[in-house]
């Protein structure tokens, strides 16, 4: 049987820890008994899918009990995903920990994310950190995001305080890349 840590069930579910041992305590959420010293509290992650705020598809299961277990790649799936519905903080949770992994592209969005304010307040100095180590590892996009917000071109969208625009801008960018990556990889066909 499938368990997930409860950190993992309040991202997927949006409840509180708080909320889900009280679900614990009135046996609606049932825990898995394996309780080592020191070991998070597990629960049953059939149980975690019955109050999941996601519409989930049958291979974003395997995805989440990856992203539990630890794994980079999975963890910034979760974390996209989650951004993609515009739960930035929990985004925010996941992305962290594949970008302290050294995730190339948990690096390049938790930056952008911290850019335009995805997370909470925007945060140039961690979003141009995380966007720097992308971009030392090779992340094409995190390397002309980089650009971009060193040139004198960027600096009224990052002084001012529309985000919205300075994503935009991003967006922009990132769109151009992937399409000139399309391009090369068809020319090469």
């Amino acid at each position: 049987m499938a368990s997930i840590c409860l950190d993992t069930a309040t991202s997927i579910t949006g409840l509180t820890k708080r909320t889900l041992w009280r679900r614990i305590r009135n046996g609606t959420l049932k825990t898995v008994n394996t309780h080592r010293p020191g070991e998070k509290t597990r629960v049953r992650f059939d149980d975690v899918l019955a109050l999941s705020r996601l519409t989930l598809e049958p291979e974003d299961t395997e995805m989440i009990l990856a992203a539990d277990g630890g794994e980079a790649e999975a963890q910034c799936e979760l974390g996209l995903l989650l951004w993609s519905i515009s739960h930035g903080k929990d985004a925010c949770y996941w992305l962290t920990l594949a970008a302290k992994q050294f995730h190339p592209n948990a690096m390049c969005y938790l930056g952008r994310g911290h850019l335009c304010g995805e997370f909470g307040m925007p945060d140039e100095d961690s979003g141009t950190l995380w966007l720097s180590q992308a971009a030392v590892k090779g992340h094409a996009i995190a390397q002309h995001l980089l650009r971009f917000l060193q040139s004198p071109q960027s600096q009224p969208l990052r002084e001012g305080a529309d985000t919205n625009t300075l994503s935009k801008a991003l967006d922009t960018i990132e769109r151009r890349v992937i399409l000139e990556a399309l391009r090369d990889s068809v020319s090469r066909v």
